[in-house]
C-alpha cells in the first residue's frame, strides 16, 4: 500500500518534488484529502496476491493472473503412470525376497503375500487406466481425490449387542447409517465403564480403517481392501464385544484409485 503521484511512490515522511518541480515538505501526509487529491496524490492497495497453484500441473499464471496455464495434458498422463509404476514397484518391492527364495529354494511363497502383490498390480491397473481416461486436468486431479462420505460424523454403536453385531452374517447395523460401497471407515473401540480400551468385535483391529461393502440403508459390512485391489471380501465378525457399549465408525471418505492401494499390514495379506 502506498500514496503515488504520477505512477511514482511518495514515501511518508519525507519531502518530494512534483513533476513539475514543485516542492512539497515532509508533513505531506497530514494534508486532508482534498489537498492531497488536488497536489495529485493517489492511495493505492498492494495487489490481490495470486491464488497459489499446483505447479505439477500448471507453469502458473497468465499475464492478466486471470487465468493458469495448463502443462500438456499428455505429459502430466504419461508423468502420473510413471509414478504409479514406481509407487507399485517400491510397495512390491518388500516382498520380492519370497520370489527369490522361491525360486532359489522352492519355498512356497505365503498365500498372503501372493494376495498382497496381486492387489497391488490390479489397484495399478485401475489407477492406469483411469489417469489414461482423464479427459482434462479435473479429470486428472480426480484419479487422487477423496471425496466426503455420505455420513459426516461419526456413528456410535453397542457392541455387545447381537442386535448390532451380526455375527451370523457379519453386518453391523446403525439406522441410516449414510455410509456407501467403498467408503473407507475408521473402526474405534471406544472406552469402557473402568476407563480402559473396550475389547474389540471379534475380526476387527482397533482404530483400522475398513472400506464398507454390501451397504444397505441400515445395514453394512467391512473388507480390508478396496473393490480397486480386485480382491474386496466381507471381513468375517467372530464375537461382540464385551463391554463396547460406545464403540464408533468415522468416515473418512470415499478414495479414488490413487488412494485405494492395499494396505500390506492386514491380516488377509500377512505372511
Amino acid at each position: 500500500m502506498a500514496w503515488k503521484h504520477n505512477g511514482r511512490t511518495i514515501q511518508v515522511g519525507k519531502a518530494w518534488v512534483a513533476d513539475d518541480n514543485t516542492k512539497h515538505p515532509r508533513g505531506w501526509v497530514r494534508w486532508d484529502a482534498d489537498r492531497k487529491e488536488a497536489m495529485g496524490l493517489v492511495w493505492e492497495d498492494d495487489p490481490t496476491p495470486l491464488a497459489p497453484y499446483d505447479n505439477f500441473y500448471y507453469w502458473g499464471w497468465n499475464g492478466d493472473g486471470d487465468a493458469l496455464l495448463p502443462k500438456p495434458l499428455a505429459d502430466l498422463k504419461a508423468s502420473k503412470v510413471s509414478q504409479a509404476k514406481t509407487s507399485s514397484a517400491s510397495m512390491l518391492s518388500n516382498t520380492d525376497w519370497y520370489i527369490t527364495r522361491k525360486s532359489e529354494t522352492n519355498t512356497a511363497i505365503p498365500s498372503g503375500i501372493t494376495a498382497y502383490r496381486t492387489a497391488v498390480r490390479a489397484n495399478y491397473t485401475v489407477l492406469k487406466t483411469a489417469i489414461n481416461n482423464a479427459s482434462d486436468i479435473a479429470g486428472l486431479q480426480a484419479c487422487y481425490a477423496t471425496t466426503a462420505g455420505a455420513s459426516q460424523t461419526a456413528k456410535e454403536i453397542d457392541a455387545t449387542s447381537s442386535s448390532v453385531v451380526s455375527t451370523s452374517d457379519n453386518t453391523i447395523t446403525i439406522n441410516g447409517h449414510g455410509f456407501v460401497n467403498d467408503e473407507e471407515v475408521n473402526y474405534y473401540v471406544g472406552i469402557n465403564s473402568d476407563e480402559d480400551p473396550a475389547a474389540v468385535i471379534g475380526g476387527l483391529v482397533n482404530n483400522t480403517t475398513y472400506f464398507v461393502i454390501a451397504s444397505t440403508t441400515n445395514t453394512f459390512k467391512l473388507s480390508e481392501s478396496h473393490s480397486n485391489c480386485g480382491d474386496e471380501a466381507v471381513v468375517s465378525l467372530t464375537g461382540l464385544s464385551s463391554d463396547g457399549t460406545a464403540q464408533k465408525f468415522t468416515s473418512y471418505g470415499k478414495p479414488s484409485a490413487g488412494n485405494t492401494f492395499p494396505n500390506q499390514d492386514m491380516p488377509k495379506y500377512g505372511a
